[in-house]
């Protein structure tokens, strides 16, 4: 299992727009999607189109979102 620092996209809330946020670390093994860590969420499983390893340069401009995308892995 690799450990990478990343940055994750969230869609944003009523008060927040959607963004790429740094400080987390993700991993990879033989179960699907990407296992990322963060000192304050929980570990979670996303798909990969949710994480980068390189940092955006625009942080609100928005990953290719596949139709019908899942957003958490459980």
């Amino acid at each position: 299992m690799k450990r990478e620092r990343c940055w994750v996209w969230f869609r944003g809330g009523i008060n927040e727009l959607p963004q790429w946020v740094g400080g987390f670390y993700a991993s990879t093994d033989d179960q699907e999607g990407i296992l990322i860590q963060h000192s304050t969420y929980r570990d979670c499983r996303v798909p990969a189109w949710r994480v980068t390893q390189q940092e955006p340069s625009d942080p609100h401009a928005a990953p290719e979102i596949p139709d019908n995308a899942a957003w958490q892995l459980f």
